[in-house]
Order: structure tokens, then sequence, then C-alpha cells
């Protein structure tokens, strides 16, 4: 059965696929969850049949001991980023679906003065969202151009591995958390102690890891992490908040000096075709942006993403407004997505476009 789903979700564009005993099969498309009412309910015999076609020895012992794991998975041109656990039904498995192919910045839309974030030869990028916001994939557009225009050493720290790298111009190590290196932190420092010019962090979760991630930094790397975050300014406050509160004026400081810039992303589905496009929020560290996070000052900052001007930056609610003024998503869409869709809403007046439609394209 598994594998019939897996196929169904790469045809039909899926995003995900929820895999739980006593229900039928769910498929994520377009951010809607839509299940699938004609097949039979899942059973324990099902979910085991599933754990044994998709997990190696090794796997399925470190599943029944620990009730969870998250791994990487390949099935016809796609993987799967699949997450296992249990609850009080039985089993539960979440399959997120993964292009083979890497993306470009044209492919995903990224605003160029985030392109240009790696024009620096070090310093921290963070890329932040919630859940599913497509952050993965905006690390692999950095990553594939890199590969494709550099020559450098790339090592990436994942939990677990989702896009695959062939080397092209670089060479790319990937290492899986809980297989090729015990933590986040180890295999940051393991990086250190190589010839690495970039080092891609999956995930920021403990202070030991926002620790490393700093220190590479630091130590002349260019860095790319993610964080779940809806703001750039949350992702700061989160990134710091990791730390007790004796050290978070120390780790702000330090922040304020290896910064490079945020992404901040969401998914909203498209206005006129099937699929989703992102909106992009756009933070520079540039030297006033350093000194009012050096000064714990986060308050100012979202006035100088509005006001963007050369440095291309932007808050969420503007990328929406563009995104609705272009015809791209519609106004309530735009309005589910927004951090204040009051401040959405001004935007749409100020161009003049009304929120019920979404107004013409430009």
């Amino acid at each position: 059965m598994i594998f019939e789903l897996l196929k169904l979700c790469y045809e039909k564009g899926a995003s995900d696929l929820h895999f739980k005993v006593g229900y039928p099969p769910v498929l994520r498309i377009d951010g809607s969850m839509i299940p699938m009412k004609k097949m039979p309910v899942i059973t324990e015999v099902d979910y085991e049949v599933m754990l044994e076609g998709i997990l190696d020895d090794y796997q399925l012992i470190k599943f029944k001991e620990h009730k969870k794991l998250d791994l990487g998975y390949s099935f016809l041109n796609t993987r799967f980023r699949v997450n296992l656990f249990y609850d009080f039904h039985g089993g539960n498995a979440v399959f997120r679906m993964i292009p083979f192919l890497n993306l470009s910045f044209d492919d995903i839309g990224l605003p160029k003065a985030g392109r240009l974030l790696i024009e620096r030869p070090h310093g921290l990028i963070m890329v932040t969202g919630a859940t599913g916001a497509g952050k993965s994939t905006t690390l692999s557009a950095f990553i594939t151009h890199i590969n494709n225009t550099r020559t450098k050493s790339i090592i990436t720290i994942e939990d677990p591995i989702e896009y695959i790298f062939m080397d092209n111009k670089s060479i790319i190590s990937q290492r899986q958390v809980g297989v090729d290196c015990p933590t986040f932190d180890r295999g940051i420092r393991g990086a250190l102690q190589t010839d690495a010019d970039i080092i891609m962090v999956g995930e920021l979760r403990d202070p030991e890891a926002v620790e490393m991630t700093l220190m590479a930094a630091e130590c002349g790397k260019l860095v790319f992490a993610t964080l779940h975050s809806n703001t750039s300014v949350q992702g700061i406050d989160r990134f710091v908040n990791l730390f007790p509160i004796a050290q978070q004026s120390q780790i702000m400081s330090r922040l304020s000096t290896s910064l490079l810039g945020i992404i901040t992303q969401t998914l909203i589905p498209k206005k006129m075709s099937k699929g989703r496009i992102a909106a992009f929020e756009i933070l520079i560290a540039i030297p006033t942006v350093k000194g009012l996070i050096g000064e714990n000052r986060m308050h100012m900052i979202q006035s100088y993403q509005e006001a963007g001007g050369e440095t291309g930056m932007c808050t969420l609610d503007q990328s929406l407004a563009l995104l609705i003024s272009q015809n791209k998503i519609s106004a309530e869409e735009g309005m589910m997505k927004a951090v204040s869709p009051t401040v959405l809403k001004k935007y749409l007046e100020q161009q003049s476009i009304p929120e019920e439609t979404g107004g013409k394209a430009q």
C-alpha cells in the first residue's frame, strides 16, 4: 500500500502524505488536507508492513526503542522526509515530498536582496518560517547556486538529509545527525576541523547548536541555518531566547556582528493555477540594524524593513501585498498569511486594490 500511496503523492504533486492507523490515507495538496476516501482504513498490519518496506534493520530497532524516528527515503524521482511516531490510536507516519530536482533562485522567486547575501565571504544567513514553509527548499537553492558557480568546500549537517546534492564546481559533504554525527553541535564542530568554506545547519534546536553556529560564522565560515519563526524579529528573539537570561546580552552582541541577513517565508496557494508560491520577508544586517540588535532595540527594526529603499528589505506583509497586486495570490489568502491583516489592508488601499478581489495584474 505505501508504495502505491507514494506514487500517488508524486503524481498529484502533494506536499505530504499522512499514514495513520485507524484512518484512510490523507494527502496535503496546495495546503489542503484531502482524505483518500476510496482507500481502506490503515490497520496495524498495514503500518508494520510499511515499516518493514522503508526501514533497514537498524532503523527498525531504533524506532521500536524510541517510538519516534526521522529519516530520508528515496522513491521514484522523489525524496521524502519521513516522520514516524506513535499516538493513542497507534502508528503514525508523515511523508513530506522533496523533489530530486534542485531549484534555482528564479524557481523559488527569491528577491534580489536575498540572493546577494551570499556575496559576503563569511557570516550567518538565517532562513526562518513555520513548518512546511519551504525553508529547506530555499537552503537548497543557495547551496545549488554556490555549487554551480563557485569552487568551495561545503558541509551540511541535517536531520534528516533532505535534498541530495551532487558535486559540481564545489565539493559537498552531507552529514546526517544520529548517523554521521551524534548531534548538530558536534557536527558543526567537526566541520570546523575540516577545510570547509560553507556550513549549512538544518535546524537550530538548542543553545549548543546555536553557540557552535555563531562560532563557525566568527571563524570566517559562511553559515546557513534555519529556525522556526514568523518574522525576522521573532527569529532573532527565538535565537537569543534559547539561552539563559544571563547569557542573552552576550549572544545578542555576537549575533549583531555575525549576522548577514534573515529570510522569512511562507507559502500561499496560487490564484490562477495549481501549486503554491512563496512570500519572502527580507532583513539585511546593515550597520544600523546591527546596532539595533546589539542594543536590544528590536522594536525599531521593522521601520527600516518597511522603508526598504536600496537595501531591498521588506516585511512579509509588503511581500504579500505585492503578490496580490500581481494577481498571483488572492487577497483572502494573503490576509490569512499576514502578520498583521490591518497593515496588509492598508498596503492594499494605498495601491487601490480591492481587498475582496485582490485587484488586477500589473
